[in-house]
């Protein structure tokens, strides 16, 4: 098949699904791996994820990361043939489904799917939530099967969705007229006791706490607060009269609605001129504190808040892992979170999480300047990782470089010696470690490098590395910054006829679960971060209870594991 006949068959394939194909679309029409890269090559293809390609004569389709990830569920299946229950199947839901609506959704959110059947996935952008959607509870925006605005809110309000976001989406959907309040309420009134209201709240008391969080307070009656029932002629058409609220009340006493919320909760350190006139401005408003407002003083939410970045496409799964198992264990459901902003801003929102008693604790992966750590910070119950910056890379710990000799003498030892590194992105500062410590090993080893390719994570960086070496560049070891750069070179020698290990040993970094399953598996470095994270846990858990922090040192925070990518030198 002519290199025009491919992108004819793949032209055809892409006109329904926004010029995106899938490999396993491409392959129906007999077109195989290689010819698809060499369109790539030549500009013709862009790869958008895993195993899909934009046609370059196709304009960027809006929301590209959720219909690439929604095309991934059922790869081998047109968009215009796929179903939204059995296998396969799996609708667009949850922040996602708001974005897609045009509700606020951000576009470095995970992307949110929920699927009819148990699946899993390893894309750590990629989150599959399992759960029936009816046919009334689905909706088609360009092509896509999203979760109606009413449902999207059941969903964000069970998976306990951050209060003030999810009152920003239905303030925003209220005011668009894509859903209405009233018809609302009933269906999410089970939810009130999870945002802490007292069980009996009603759905309408838990829509207005939410919009009141986001900034965005409903009128009473869109928040399907029923009439007060009177009787005598004309009682009908007497309209309910609205319930003031604590914005109503800060406006009237000429103060900050936090300053009415600091009146609320009794502080001590108040002026008593700025509490005579909030005194005055509740008696003369008749304002009564809601439900919310008392259950703060007397309730907790056994919730622990675990705080990302928002501007992030990487998620540190297994730290995550070990850090919700020990919550759990201790009684606690906990909560990720992505948090906008520089560290003063997450924690003004860190501050705000605790204060409305949305969380009893919080584990932040990235600094919240003097929050945790300055004068007072141990009175509250914040652990700062430490081991990630503001962009969620690594440092500390988790950028220690010194495993790469431990990499240098175990192939040495198998009679390697002379050795080509390809980098991670010099931005990273394990990057830079590993790069540093490779370098300087090879020198006090007694070994040969070839040399650095700078590379930047990717698949690409690495294939494209083992391309490029020569035949008689003498090596016959690569070490690669991570296993998707590992990967890249595999392919690449493969691509070339290179038996890998015999007569080259490739070693990545990380421990992806994928290394255990390519053909040959991929010997790479184990970091035990479900350790770290766990640690980390133990130690809120012991802030939380007024214990002392338990010692938290990981002796077997990495090590090698030598797989069928590399093995002694075979002799030439």
């Amino acid at each position: 098949m002519s290199q025009a006949d491919v992108l004819r068959a793949l032209d055809a394939r892409a006109a329904g699904q926004w010029g995106l194909v899938t490999t396993a679309q491409a392959k129906l029409d007999g077109v195989q791996g290689v010819q698809l890269l060499r369109l790539e090559r030549s500009g013709a293809l862009e790869s958008v994820g895993h195993g899909v390609y934009r046609l370059a004569a196709s304009p960027p389709p809006e929301h590209l990361r959720i219909k690439v990830a929604w095309l991934r569920l059922d790869p081998g299946t047109p968009a215009r043939d796929r179903r939204t229950d059995g296998p396969g199947s799996g609708v667009v839901s949850h922040t996602s489904a708001c974005a897609v609506h045009g509700l606020g959704g951000r576009p470095h959110d995970p992307v949110e799917l929920t699927v009819s059947s148990r699946r899993t996935t390893r894309d750590e952008t990629v989150v599959l939530h399992r759960a029936r959607t009816d046919a009334e509870d689905i909706t088609v925006v360009d092509g896509l099967p999203v979760t109606t605005v009413p449902r999207t809110v059941v969903d964000l309000l069970e998976d306990r969705a951050d209060a003030a976001r999810t009152g920003t989406f239905v303030a925003e959907a209220a005011a668009r007229g894509l859903v209405r309040v009233d018809d609302l309420a009933p269906r999410v009134a089970a939810f009130a006791g999870a945002y802490g209201l007292p069980a009996e709240a009603s759905g309408a008391e838990l829509l207005e706490f939410l919009c009141e969080q986001a900034g965005r307070p409903l009128p009473v009656r869109k928040a399907g607060r029923p009439a007060a029932k009177a009787s005598g002629p004309g009682a009908a058409s007497t309209p309910e009269r609205k319930r003031p609220t604590i914005w109503e009340v800060a406006e009237r006493a000429g103060v900050s609605h936090q300053t009415v919320s600091r009146f609320l909760k009794n502080d001590s350190g108040m002026k008593p001129a700025t509490r005579a006139r909030i005194e005055r401005a509740v008696a003369e408003l008749g304002y009564r504190p809601n439900l919310m407002a008392r259950s703060m003083r007397t309730q907790r939410s056994h919730r622990i808040t675990i705080v990302l970045p928002e501007l992030s496409g990487f998620v540190p799964i297994p730290l995550l892992r070990g850090a919700s198992a020990a919550a759990h264990e201790a009684g606690y459901m906990t909560d990720v979170v992505g948090l906008e902003g520089g560290e003063s801003r997450r924690a003004r929102s860190v501050l705000s999480l605790l204060e409305t008693r949305q969380a009893d604790g919080v584990l932040s992966l990235v600094p919240l300047g003097d929050l945790a750590g300055g004068q007072g910070a141990g009175q509250r119950p914040v652990v700062v990782l430490g081991e990630y910056d503001d962009n969620l890379q690594s440092r500390g710990r988790l950028a220690d470089g010194r495993p790469a000799e431990e990499i240098l003498r175990h192939l040495a030892d198998q009679g390697h010696r002379r050795f080509l590194h390809v980098a991670g992105s010099q931005d990273w500062a394990s990057a830079r470690n590993r790069r540093a410590v490779y370098v300087e090993a090879i020198e006090r080893l007694g070994l040969e490098s070839y040399g650095v390719v700078d590379g930047d994570w990717s698949v690409r960086s690495g294939y494209e590395a083992a391309r490029d070496l020569p035949a008689d560049s003498g090596v016959t070891a690569v070490l690669a910054a991570n296993d998707y750069v590992a990967l890249g070179v595999l392919r690449g020698f493969q691509d070339r006829g290179v038996r890998v290990p015999e007569e080259m040993s490739v070693f990545g970094w990380d421990d992806e679960e994928f290394t255990r399953y390519f053909s040959p598996s991929i010997s790479t470095v184990h970091i035990n971060k479900e350790e770290v994270g766990r640690q980390s846990m133990l130690s809120l858990l012991a802030l939380l209870r007024g214990e002392p922090e338990p010692e938290s040192v990981v002796t077997d925070l990495f090590h090698l594991v030598p797989r069928g990518s590399s093995g002694p030198v075979s002799p030439r």
